[in-house]
């Protein structure tokens, strides 16, 4: 408003009396401002609410994942994850061996939880090395008598193999991970 304006508004009575009864209209049960004043309402608490719950819904889908490369697998050690995707713990990949002692290729992983046990019942694999494995062979336990964490939660990498972490199934959305579909 200028302060300059050689009319200003002017507040009478007839202008109050107007006022009063439009906010008359709209608190008065029944009327069509009424109506309307509650539709407005109910959408300004219905839609954010809608939204919402679709947006959880939608990450509730994409926090479950199939596993999409089953050639190898990341067993970590621990529960940690850094930015550039590095874990303590291994990348192991099953090869299938031939006849002739050349190596025959990479074998689909069709247990990853069930693979990272053995490494873990081997000493592949200790929580207690920064790295999260032993610095060498003599490490190493053949007679697979090394404890194993329980539980170990299978996970899916961003680039889609598995994850075999310590940890209860919240693991994986603690890490950032999606879980992996059944």
């Amino acid at each position: 408003m200028n302060t300059d304006d050689e009319n200003p508004p002017v507040f009478d009575e007839s202008r109050s009396a107007a006022f009063r009864v439009v906010l008359v209209d709209v608190a008065d049960i029944g009327t069509e401002q009424n109506r309307r004043f509650r539709v407005a309402q109910r959408a300004w608490t219905i839609v954010p609410a809608s939204l919402l719950i679709l947006g959880l819904s939608a990450g509730t889908f994409f926090a479950v994942q199939n596993v999409t490369d089953k050639n190898s697998v990341a067993c970590f050690a621990r529960a940690e994850l850094d930015w550039r995707g590095s874990f303590p713990g291994t990348t192991a990949v099953s090869l299938v061996g031939t006849l002739d002692g050349t190596d025959g290729g990479s074998a689909p992983i069709a247990d990853a939880i069930g693979f990272c046990s053995d490494l873990w019942a081997q000493h592949s694999l200790d929580a207690s090395y920064p790295n999260g494995t032993p610095p060498g062979p003599g490490y190493n336990d053949r007679t697979f008598s090394h404890p194993v964490p329980s539980p170990l939660t299978e996970c899916v990498m961003k680039n889609g193999t598995a994850a075999v972490i310590p940890g209860d199934p919240d693991v994986c959305g603690e890490l950032g991970l999606a879980s992996k579909s059944q």
